[in-house]
């Protein structure tokens, strides 16, 4: 105990880069992970108090119509409304699970910086150990001295993980960030307990990375150790080879076996449950490449590192042999960058996915039209007869409120609309639709489960009326609304003589109106800002372009994944931080082959350059192995997006992603290696003396 007490703060204070390194290891994966636990508790208090995002809220069926196929025999209220709730309500489950699951890349990444860390600091000490041992000390109680060691880097790391949360979660809740981008939070409640729960953990995570060396120092000869030994580093990469080749055969049989499987679990698995299955088995992936990185490191390094890397001959080329020869030394830095830039680019292949998304839905409904719309009664006619006639004028009743949103508007303005805009296909929907019909949305009629020539039936407090279906577009009835984007593209028209059905709920018709441009200049969209303008002057009616719902639609995409930047930009943090420590500890453990490289003539510039390459090498290897698992990555959360979602998304790889993953995982690594290389072209020459 005495000797542990004495050692233990001794040994950090010497290694006091890795053990700041450790510290923030444990603090930022904490952190992150508190940070979005705070966020999300608030979110889901701010957003209680609606049914579409708070699934215990009841519901009131009586407060919009019922909307109701032919042919059902469930209640003609209670069915449709809960279908509406859990749908709309399971599309943000997905993406707090998403988040929460995002989390654990920091946690992951700062748990790899303390056990890369502890695992090279007490290889480095064996000979210290040895000279311990042979002097009468224990084996318990030199090893208690890096339990000890690693409890105090656990403990210091948990309370700054913990008190450095509470400013972050207040920076994020001012720029707006929340797990669903749907609210603002106001003031801020912390989950106390959970954050505590998560500390603790973080915490543990050092005193299990410390596990695996102690169990080493337990096994240790003393006599063994100080003899020297030079197959200790080619046995050491045997093994490497041997689990490696382990990992080899069990992904791709396990990627089999889920292949296989996955029509089964799609089938008996409720949507969020087969998505946090598909995030788990992606988690075991990560993990499982992260075994293979060392003889990825070696197998792949020596090739890239002599095509790409540039630089001084000397140092290129020791670089390059070091790599061949001792790459799985570099492979936690590797596995750091890899993890981080897959998922940054995994992510960012989902957001242009979804964003394309609103850009195609926009091409079919949005673009070349304009709204006006009133508050609560019809636009004033005076604002109306400011429109010139070349305009097609269509106007629409409010909607009934959510989650069935039906809207009324005249049969001859739809077919005008429709012809308006060119598109045969519409045409003959609106020649259709009549009193005795009615046109739905794509996502209405997926909601209900029907298509065209189907029927349903309309009832309110007003009547009742039995409808079918004239056709099922996106292009004709869409007026922009502030709710949910599913919400929002989810309606049905009826025919402006059915509108007593709908009176209890809806504004008046001519409460907003839909204009688009007949004449043949159309090709070319109007300035729409000035024309509306210029029609609402002097009255309470407010406008909106097509182009401007869109822009807004992929400004709040992007407002949904900011968090993920947050999370990501964190973990970009740690990744650089563990390259820089991983550095650091290898000019530590060659500070006697690099006072030999002085002596024999190289410079401390060309030193740095050596040291600046092998950071160089971690991200271009570490960015190259992100683009191969990001893409699939990518490709495989948007599998699961589309089945758990209303988003019809498809995968699309901008080539400048790849561009970007390369550049940034080089760019991050360069800038940890710089202070490493700063210091060991520092070294004195004098040391080579004292090599053994």
């Amino acid at each position: 105990m005495t000797l542990g007490r004495f050692l233990a703060p001794r040994n950090l204070n010497s290694d006091r880069f890795a053990t700041l390194c450790m510290v923030l290891g444990v603090a930022l994966g904490t952190a992150t992970v508190n940070v979005v636990l705070s966020l999300d508790d608030n979110t889901r208090r701010v957003e209680a108090a609606r049914w579409s995002t708070n699934p215990d809220l009841a519901l009131d069926a009586g407060a919009t119509v019922s909307l109701v196929p032919v042919g059902w025999e469930q209640d003609a209220k209670g069915p449709a409304l809960e279908d509406a709730r859990e749908e709309t309500h399971e599309d943000y489950q997905v993406m707090r699970s998403a988040i929460r699951l995002g989390s654990l890349s920091a946690f992951l990444v700062g748990a790899l910086i303390v056990f890369f860390s502890l695992a090279v600091v007490v290889e480095h000490r064996r000979r210290e150990v040895a000279l311990l041992r042979s002097l009468g000390a224990t084996a318990r109680q030199t090893a208690g001295v890096f339990v000890r060691e690693a409890a105090w880097v656990g403990a210091i790391g948990a309370v700054l993980g913990f008190a450095l949360a509470i400013p972050l979660t207040y920076v994020a809740a001012r720029l707006g960030i929340t797990t669903t981008g749907r609210a603002r939070i106001g003031s801020i409640v912390f989950p106390w307990g959970e954050m505590l729960a998560v500390s603790l953990l973080g915490g543990l995570t050092a005193l299990l990375g410390v596990v695996p060396p102690v169990r080493r120092i337990l096994k240790l000869r003393a006599a063994e150790t100080l003899r020297p030994r030079f197959l200790d580093a080619d046995q050491a990469r045997a093994y490497a080879k041997r689990t490696s080749g382990v990992t080899l055969v069990a992904l791709p049989v396990a990627l089999l076996v889920y292949g296989l499987l996955r029509p089964l679990f799609r089938e008996v698995l409720p949507s969020l449950a087969f998505f946090v299955l598909e995030a788990l088995l992606v988690m075991l992936a990560l993990f499982a490449l992260l075994l293979l990185v060392p003889g990825l490191t070696r197998s792949l390094g020596g090739l890239l590192a002599g095509v790409f890397l540039r630089g001084p001959a000397a140092a290129r080329l020791l670089v390059t042999s070091r790599i061949r020869r001792q790459g799985d030394e570099l492979a936690w830095s590797v596995g750091g960058i890899m993890l981080v830039f897959s998922l940054l680019l995994s992510l960012h292949i989902s957001t242009h996915a979804l964003k394309a998304e609103v850009s195609r839905f926009a091409e079919t409904a949005l673009r070349g039209h304009a709204f006006l719309f009133s508050h609560d009664d019809a636009i004033p006619a005076a604002v109306l007869a400011a429109i010139p006639d070349r305009y097609v004028k269509v106007a629409f009743s409010g909607g009934t409120p959510l989650p069935n949103r039906v809207s009324a508007v005249a049969q001859a303005d739809v077919l005008r609309f429709a012809r308006a805009v060119g598109k045969p296909e519409l045409s003959a929907i609106a020649e259709r639709f009549d009193a005795d019909r009615t046109i739905l949305s794509t996502l209405m009629a997926r909601r209900l489960g029907i298509s065209t020539g189907d029927r349903l039936t309309l009832s309110s407090p007003t009547g009742e009326r039995t409808l079918e279906v004239a056709g099922v577009t996106d292009a004709l009835g869409f007026v922009p609304t502030f709710e949910t984007y599913r919400n929002a593209k989810t309606y049905a028209l009826i025919e402006a003589s059915n509108y007593h059905l709908i009176a209890p709920f809806a504004a008046p018709i001519g409460n907003a109106v839909v204009i688009t441009d007949a004449s043949a200049e159309a090709r070319e969209l109007p300035d729409w800002r000035e024309l509306i303008r210029s029609w609402r002057k002097g009255s309470h009616v407010y406008g909106l372009s097509g182009t401007d719902y869109e822009w807004m639609r992929r400004r709040e995409t992007d407002g949904d994944f900011v968090i993920f930047d947050l999370i990501l930009l964190l973990t970009s943090v740690l990744a650089a931080v563990g390259v820089s420590n991983q550095l650091m500890l290898a000019v530590h453990a060659r500070r006697r082959e690099i006072a030999l490289l002085r002596v024999l003539g190289m410079t401390p510039s060309q030193i740095r350059k050596m040291l600046l390459l092998e950071g160089g090498f971690v991200g271009l290897l570490g960015g190259a192995l992100a683009v191969l698992l990001g893409i699939p990555l990518g490709f495989a959360s948007l599998g699961a997006l589309k089945l758990v979602s209303a988003f019809d998304v498809q995968f699309e790889l901008p080539l400048h992603y790849v561009v970007l993953t390369l550049a940034g995982a080089v760019s991050v690594s360069m800038l940890a290696a710089l202070y490493p290389a700063r210091r060991a072209a520092r070294a004195q020459s004098a040391e080579s003396i004292h090599y053994e």
